[in-house]
């Protein structure tokens, strides 16, 4: 009897030493809302004999990333991130008397879905990453100008620090290329004064994003 208590009593210790271990484990959903800056990002133009280029202007940007552990060092990613922009006109020449270069507010929204992959092990306190993700964004301008979806990537890298086991801080880069396309579809961005701003030279909104964020471990 003695020897079946001890046993029992045995199993109880351990289990209650493996339980941390066990529900560290279990945390596979990371949720980080993020807050950062966008740099100014340049689409040549052609079909308008005033404006060389138009500019997204930078600003702040902010977000939400999802991720789910598939494996140690893999998850799967879903982003959500937003930015309102200025359309800035870069004009051949002198602008015309009385025409604000800063033409329309622009708000830009991506959602993606991809992959990260992280170095180092979960118990780890600084953990680099990379991700690529694949999917959508919506240029939406002021002023009567047309709104675009359209495909977009990102290329991304940065570290995650850890602070406990459910909280951490991630800070990272983004490229964020929008493939514009217009050649394909007519037109875009089309006004009575400006007339049609068609990508001619340039095919991509090249954007680059760099953010920092609160990691939220589930």
């Amino acid at each position: 009897m003695k020897t079946f208590s001890r046993s029992l009593a045995l199993v109880a210790l351990l289990a209650v030493a493996a339980a941390p271990v066990a529900l560290a484990q279990e945390k596979k959903i990371e949720i980080t809302p993020t807050v950062g800056y966008r740099f100014d990002s340049t689409v040549s133009t052609d079909g308008s004999a005033k404006v060389d280029s138009v500019k997204a202007q930078g600003a702040v940007s902010y977000g939400l990333t999802a991720e789910y552990a598939l494996q140690p060092n893999w998850n799967v990613e879903l982003l959500w991130s937003h930015q309102s922009s200025t359309l800035k006109a870069n004009f051949n020449g002198n602008p015309p008397a009385g025409v604000n270069p800063e033409f329309a507010d622009l708000s830009v929204d991506t959602i993606q879905i991809g992959g990260l992959w992280q170095s180092g092990r979960s118990r780890d306190r600084v953990r680099g990453y990379f991700d690529f993700l694949l999917g959508a964004t919506i240029l939406n301008p002021t002023n009567n100008f047309d709104t675009l979806s359209r495909f977009s990537m990102s290329l991304g890298g940065g570290a995650k620090f850890a602070i406990s086991d459910s909280i951490g801080i991630r800070a990272g880069l983004r490229w964020m290329p929008v493939y514009i396309n217009s050649t394909d579809s007519g037109y875009y961005w089309c006004d009575p004064y400006w007339g049609c701003y068609e990508a001619y030279y340039t095919n991509y909104l090249n954007q680059f994003d760099t953010h920092v964020g609160v990691i939220i471990k589930f």
